[in-house]
């Protein structure tokens, strides 16, 4: 099951990628050859307005296909200007940011909707010393604005152990005060010691009597949509502020993980989630990790390497600056280094995948 799973969610967000590259390249004039799911040899296909679309054998990847220069009155890929082939990069990455969110507004409509407001001070809490009570909202953390639980969390994850500038609104009042995280070693991370308002979603899977219902707070249509944009932000930000900290060896790389690890993932979130709360909430856990790995798939396809959509775009911005295109021969070499590098990195990922399962 997991690794049906694997590649339904790989499915979708690998469709919805090159389907950005394929509707970009149209809306351009640029004729579509093949919109293939999969890679490898053909096992079925169908003709439809020019575009051949296939199911390849091979379950993980796919590609957009378009013609490289006129033929047959077709327009090419590269007989467009440069910032539409540009463009063209850029709509696939970009579809995987929208899916992303779209993901998580979907959620921000059945799941909890989380706050800024604490809900309650634990007693002896660095909170409680700070001054810090029930009903009041945090509006920042060292400066920088918090939309929900998430990004307090994530704040206080950062600010480490350090004393924390915390902005809250009581009332009218606005004010700043300066807690000192306490360490907590059975968890082993600081904490603050609030609890945050967590709402009622606005549509009811089945989580909540309606006895329940009645008895907490519920949010509302344009809070729900609301709290899933900030969800789907939040998730992008996540992922670009993790790929920094890969280049500044802040995480080691061997923490990795490709499809085997995501296959690992996938399985242990079904079988824990659906044990212990059945398949609505399964298919929830399913959804997260859907958003997290289309956003994650967005930012590293724009990073600049070549063969990737980022390497195509430093391509693209040298040939603006030097107002030529490069040569043929070189832009495919730099492709195939690329596409080489690619390849070993898969391999190192999966060799670390493999060890982390046998351990």
């Amino acid at each position: 099951m997991a690794v049906i799973l694997t590649i339904i969610i790989f499915g979708i967000i690998v469709i919805i990628h090159e389907w950005g590259h394929m509707r970009a390249a149209r809306a351009c004039g640029v004729y579509v050859e093949e919109f293939a799911v999969g890679m490898g040899p053909k096992l079925c296909g169908f003709n439809k307005k020019g575009t051949l679309y296939t199911i390849r054998l091979l379950p993980l990847g796919g590609f957009c296909r378009m013609t490289d220069e006129s033929d047959d009155g077709k327009t090419g890929f590269n007989d467009v200007s440069v910032w539409k082939r540009m463009i063209i990069c850029i709509a696939g990455p970009f579809m995987n940011f929208v899916l992303a969110v779209a993901v998580m507004i979907v959620l921000g409509m059945v799941t909890n909707v989380s706050t800024t407001q604490v809900a309650s001070v634990r007693e002896g809490s660095p909170a409680q010393a700070a001054g810090i009570e029930a009903g009041d909202r945090i509006t920042a953390v060292n400066g920088k604005k918090m939309f929900n639980a998430s990004d307090v969390n994530y704040a206080m994850f950062q600010n480490g152990g350090n004393d924390a500038a915390i902005t809250i609104k009581r009332g009218s009042q606005k004010m700043v005060v300066t807690l000192t995280p306490q360490y907590i070693q059975e968890e082993d991370r600081y904490i603050m010691g609030v609890v945050m308002l967590s709402k009622a979603p606005l549509i009811n899977l089945g989580f909540y009597t309606e006895e329940e219902l009645a008895a907490v707070p519920r949010a509302g249509f344009f809070e729900s949509i609301r709290s899933g944009c900030y969800n789907g932000l939040f998730t992008l930000r996540i992922t670009l502020e993790s790929i920094k900290m890969l280049f500044t060896q802040d995480i080691s790389v061997n923490e990795l993980s490709g499809p085997i690890g995501v296959t690992t993932v996938v399985g242990d979130t079904y079988r824990e989630t659906k044990e212990q709360s059945g398949m609505t909430a399964t298919l929830i856990m399913l959804a997260n990790i859907t958003a997290l790995l289309s956003a994650n798939l967005g930012i590293m396809n724009l990073l600049p390497i070549p063969a990737l959509d980022g390497g195509k775009l430093l391509v693209y911005a040298v040939e603006v600056i030097r107002r030529k295109k490069l040569p043929p021969e070189k832009e495919g070499m730099l492709n195939l280094a690329g596409f080489a590098i690619l390849m070993l990195f898969a391999v190192f990922v999966a060799f670390n995948d493999i060890i982390r399962i046998a351990k």
